[in-house]
């Protein structure tokens, strides 16, 4: 009888050994997994952080176009003004001078 006692503890004893050793390989496993699906996800988030720049520089861009031109014609316009204010008062300062001399 003592002899089983000492045999069921000694099973017992190796039941608990490897219940432990499979859990230290589950929980290594659960870790890896853990690490793995971290890694994942930083990438992802990194790729869509990039792609949201990306976008963000695009828009800027385009919108610095449409600035540049809108302000390219305003100029265009106000320099046809002057060039049209300057040829009136050329042809005034022409008058003016052969009224003098008259």
């Amino acid at each position: 009888m003592v002899e089983e006692t000492i045999r069921a503890i000694k099973e017992a004893e190796a039941r608990a050994e490897q219940i432990v050793k499979e859990a230290k390989s589950r929980g290594s496993q659960l870790l890896s997994d853990a690490e793995k699906e971290a890694a994942q996800l930083k990438e992802k988030e990194l790729w869509q952080a990039k792609q949201g720049a990306e976008q963000a520089m695009e828009r800027a861009r385009a919108k610095g176009e449409q600035t540049l031109a809108d302000a390219e014609k305003s100029i265009a316009g106000e320099v046809q003004a002057l060039k049209e204010k300057a040829s009136q008062k050329a042809g005034e300062a022409v008058e003016l001078v052969i009224a003098k001399l008259v």
